[in-house]
C-alpha cells in the first residue's frame, strides 16, 4: 500500500529478513517482536518496520500491555496490514508472498 504520498512501494530482496517481514503482513499476520525472533531470527522487528516503511509500506502498530513471566507488565508492540493496505498491494504483493514462499522451501 502506498503511503501518504502515494508512491508504489519498493519490494525488499526477496532473500531478506525484511522480505520475510512484509510477506507475513501481506498474508495478514501480526507480528510481535517474540515472533519476528522466533520465526525470522531477527531482535530488530521496529527497525525492520521503520525501513519498510520508509520503503512506502503502510504498517499499523497497536501496543498491548501483556503479563510478563514474572507479574511485571509489560507493553508490546503488534505490526499488521489493514485489509485495505493488502489489497493495495494486490497482484504485486501476492507474487511478492510466493516468491519469498518459495525462497524458504529451497
Amino acid at each position: 500500500m502506498p503511503a501518504a504520498s502515494h508512491t508504489t512501494p519498493t519490494l525488499p530482496k526477496p532473500s531478506t529478513v525484511k522480505a520475510r517481514i512484509l510477506a507475513a503482513l501481506l498474508e495478514g499476520r501480526t507480528i510481535t517482536g517474540l515472533i519476528c525472533w522466533q520465526e525470522f531470527g531477527s531482535s530488530s522487528l521496529a527497525h525492520h518496520v521503520f525501513t519498510l516503511r520508509g520503503a512506502g509500506w503502510e504498517i499499523d502498530t497497536s501496543m498491548r500491555t501483556v503479563r510478563t513471566s514474572d507479574g511485571r507488565e509489560q507493553d508490546v508492540a503488534h505490526y499488521s496490514m489493514t485489509p485495505e493496505a493488502i489489497e493495495a498491494a494486490g497482484d504485486a504483493g501476492r507474487a511478492f508472498v510466493e516468491t519469498v514462499q518459495a525462497r524458504r522451501r529451497g
